[in-house]
């Protein structure tokens, strides 16, 4: 049987050095917003032409329109975005584009001004948190008839302190990987990722607590720290099979999809990994420390 909660300083050190150094990264180099969140216009293109891309770039300097960011799509489509263009400068736009680049097409047009992106950052903060205490109040509801002297409340708050733990990682790892890679940015899709991950994180600490409330229960004179040895030992393979196909699927779709949803699914993978990370070696132990610590038993 692995030690995992009699260790548990050790887990303890590495998630404070993991958090410190993702508020680093996020304070350092901050994050790319997408035009979800800051506003801008959205243009897909679609034309056959090998050299398109450094023509869209002549173009878009031509017509003053900085800053830009150019990317492929796939499928012979570029993807532009860029500040802000009202009706005149994107028909101009159109116009030069046609008559530079012969058989070019717009697929796609969207523009979202900076006070949809505000609102829609309010949104997401608001999602997440909402999130949190639906999680706390719904694990401690749950948990309820955990035998003395354990509290559900315990759980439900540990629960969202590891899942805070979770997505402040992922958004360092985010940080970095955006600083150095054009195709990362915070949007739409990573806060759906980030809830998807807060759901997934979830179900598996809550899967160890209700195994660690019902060996309690039957084995309550042991003390909670051996209790929560066995807990998590025997939900240890579960855990980490269950993410790990989880993590080769996305990987799968990572190496085989298309660029769009990139960044959507390297945060998924990340999220799972530090999730069950979290779940393993970080709630279970800290339910046990917040406990002994009390001077309630051992």
């Amino acid at each position: 049987m692995f030690k995992l909660i009699r260790n548990r300083k050790y887990w303890y050190i590495i998630s404070i050095i993991l958090v410190v150094l993702s508020l680093a990264s996020i304070f350092t180099f901050g994050l790319r917003f997408g035009i979800d969140y800051k506003g801008g216009t959205l243009i897909t293109l679609k034309a056959s032409d090998a050299d398109l891309k450094n023509k869209l770039e002549n173009t878009l300097q031509e017509q003053n329109i900085t800053p830009f960011q150019i990317k492929d799509s796939g499928n012979s489509e570029i993807t532009i975005r860029t500040i802000t263009l009202d009706n005149d400068q994107h028909n101009k736009l159109l116009q030069s584009l046609s008559s530079t680049i012969p058989g070019i097409q717009e697929t796609s047009y969207d523009s979202i001004g900076p006070v949809i992106g505000k609102d829609l950052t309010n949104k997401s903060i608001l999602a997440v948190s909402f999130a949190s205490l639906a999680i706390i109040l719904y694990v401690a509801f749950s948990f309820r008839k955990v035998p003395k002297p354990l509290s559900s409340w315990k759980f439900g708050v540990l629960a969202v302190v590891a899942l805070i733990h979770d997505l402040v990682i992922t958004t360092g790892f985010v940080s970095v990987l955006s600083h150095f890679l054009p195709w990362m940015e915070v949007d739409a899709l990573f806060i759906t990722a980030l809830l998807t991950v807060m759901g997934f994180s979830v179900h598996d600490t809550i899967v160890i607590y209700d195994r660690l409330r019902e060996n309690f229960t039957r084995h309550y004179h042991k003390g909670i720290e051996v209790v929560a040895e066995e807990s998590v030992n025997q939900t240890l393979a579960r855990s980490i099979n269950t993410s790990l196909t989880t993590i080769i699927v996305l990987t799968a779709l990572l190496l085989l999809g298309g660029t769009p949803i990139k960044h959507f699914i390297v945060v998924l993978i990340l999220g799972i990994f530090i999730g069950t990370y979290s779940s393993i070696f970080v709630a279970a132990p800290l339910l046990v420390s917040w406990h002994t610590n009390r001077g309630v038993g051992k």
